[in-house]
């Protein structure tokens, strides 16, 4: 008798039966295991459902067998710290209104937690009552969206979309080529029909989606490495990036250079105590509400147009 609660070692052995024809069946298995036969009849349909196993009941030998003899149990090497990663990582996506992965990931952790030995015990319902993410308001994704935009996205085909823009609905024919998350919400770019350049499109504003039998046929490449690295908070848009230098005094120089704005920020400690950051970026408008954030903590260096914008934007402020 094999008396043992890990699923892990009752499913190896009777992957080990059926690969020699054994042919078990719920209620040998379960006497041989010291289980009941619902637990054994659990176990059988874990491995077909869950598992993908090829496996059918045997009426002349009375017992299950493989109907494919290239089956192989798919290996599992996962500690438990591999499995808080990953239950985490799906924790960490939750803010991600509109979008499936979060739920499919606490699933797949599911999975892979009945098939730990019994040595490695984790309740995913302890871990989400200590672990908690709060992130900015994202902006909500249609689901359907989603999923239509992703397997476009998979398997190559044109999408029709109604984009909610600052005009108005509007219907276009598009070639997708990437999604990104950028400050917790979803952009896709995209490549309009006719134009040679990349767009981005949130993902929020797009009403509804719908795919097209034709392939997508991008004219040039798109490279998410260049096309995201000059971005600042949300915007990587088609507009050509600009360096912008700003001097921030003493007082929030420390609290500032705590964090990475830019992953291609430069620093610069000067002998006053203020610093100087310096990057390249997209963003005007985002790059602009960074520094008004700081008041008069924080003054622009270059470019003079930049200059220009926030002191009438203070005018504004004072007439207003």
């Amino acid at each position: 008798m094999k008396r043992s609660r890990s699923q892990t070692e009752r499913l190896l052995d009777l992957d080990h039966k059926l690969r020699n024809s054994e042919y078990p069946n719920c209620s040998s298995f379960a006497a041989e295991w010291e289980i009941s036969t619902k637990t054994a009849q659990r176990d059988f349909d874990f491995l077909r459902d869950r598992m993908g196993a090829p496996l059918e009941y045997d009426a002349a030998h009375r017992g299950y067998a493989y109907t494919e003899s290239t089956f192989m149990l798919p290996a599992l090497q996962m500690s438990e710290g591999d499995l808080v990663a990953l239950l985490m990582g799906s924790r960490l996506l939750e803010p991600y209104q509109g979008t499936p992965m979060a739920e499919r990931l606490t699933q797949v952790f599911e999975k892979l937690a009945e098939l730990m030995p019994e040595s490695v015990t984790l309740n995913p319902e302890a871990l989400f009552t200590r672990f908690s993410v709060t992130s900015p308001p994202a902006m909500p994704v249609n689901p359907k969206v989603w999923e239509n935009v992703v397997r476009g996205l998979q398997t190559g085909v044109r999408l029709r979309i109604e984009y909610d823009g600052k005009n108005g609905p509007t219907s276009y024919r598009v070639h997708p080529v990437h999604l990104a998350n950028l400050q917790g919400d979803w952009y896709l770019f995209v490549q309009f029909e006719g134009y040679e350049d990349f767009r981005q499109l949130a993902l929020s504003r797009i009403a509804s989606t719908r795919l097209l039998k034709s392939k997508v046929e991008v004219i040039g490449h798109f490279d998410a490495e260049k096309e995201l690295s000059n971005t600042f908070a949300r915007f990587a848009g088609q507009n050509e990036a600009f360096t912008v230098t700003v001097v921030f005094n003493k007082e929030v120089a420390e609290e500032v250079t705590a964090r990475q704005w830019h992953p291609k920020q430069k620093i610069r400690q000067l002998k006053d105590g203020r610093v100087e950051i310096r990057f390249a970026a997209k963003g005007d408008v985002e790059v602009q509400r960074w520094i008004q954030a700081y008041g008069r903590h924080a003054r622009v260096k270059s470019p003079a147009w930049l200059q220009g914008r926030i002191l009438h934007e203070a005018q504004e402020v004072l007439e207003y």
